[in-house]
Formats: structure tokens, C-alpha cells, sequence
């Protein structure tokens, strides 16, 4: 998919308010990249509350079920990488002995998931990358 340009989310039906709060966040704000934070979006971030940086920086969904709530939300890619990236840090965690490893990549999931939907959904952008 390449880009979407007419996509108006706030008429979408099929989001609810807060992906639509999400997605009026990040529009306005732009969004964090893997490595960092911009100055901004920092500052915008300070100001809301604390269940708004929840809303925002956070997906418990897909914390706890990470490749199936990816893939419900339409983004295969990133369920498959998911999937394979879950594996490799479980035989990770299982030789070195480390068993919480298996968290961290659900963690950047659910750090990351509301990101990658904006994407899909406004940009049409559905890559392999974290």
C-alpha cells in the first residue's frame, strides 16, 4: 500500500474514540520514533493527563496478546514478525536462563501498536520493521 490521502478517522465508524483520540494525538504531535523522543512531543506529552499518556503511549491489548491483536487490527506484517521475533527471544531466554526476556518484545509491541495502526490507517503503510 502506498499512501492514503482523503482518509478522514474522525468519520471512520469503525473507530472508536480512542483510537480516534490516538490518532488526533499523533497528527497534531507526530509521534515518537524508536530511538527517541522530539522536543514537542515531549512538551505535549507532559501536558496531558495521566490515563492520556496511557491512551496514548500504551496498548495493554496488545501487551497480552500481541500477534493476535495485530493481526485483528489488520497489520499481518508485524503479527508474523511478532511471531518469529517471540520465538527467537523465548530460545534466547530458555539458554541463557533469563525468562523475563520473553516480555520485552511484548512490551515494544504494546509501545508500539498504536503507532504502526496510525500508519496503516492514515499513511496505508504496512512494512516489516519495529
Amino acid at each position: 500500500m502506498s499512501t492514503i490521502s482523503n482518509y478522514d478517522y474522525q468519520n471512520d465508524a469503525s473507530l472508536n474514540d480512542k483510537w480516534k483520540f490516538r490518532f488526533a494525538f499523533f497528527e497534531k504531535h507526530g509521534y515518537p520514533a524508536f530511538w527517541g523522543l522530539s522536543p514537542a512531543w515531549k512538551e505535549a506529552f507532559k501536558g496531558m493527563t495521566f490515563g492520556q499518556k496511557r491512551k496514548v503511549s500504551m496498548n495493554y491489548f496488545a501487551f497480552f496478546f500481541p500477534f493476535i491483536y495485530l493481526f485483528i487490527l489488520g497489520l499481518w506484517k508485524k503479527a508474523l514478525l511478532v511471531i518469529v521475533l517471540n520465538v527467537v527471544v523465548f530460545v534466547l531466554a530458555v539458554i541463557s536462563g533469563v525468562g523475563f526476556l520473553g516480555y520485552l518484545v511484548n512490551a515494544i509491541v504494546a509501545m508500539r501498536t498504536n503507532i504502526w495502526y496510525y500508519d496503516y490507517k492514515t499513511k496505508g503503510i504496512q512494512d516489516w520493521s519495529i
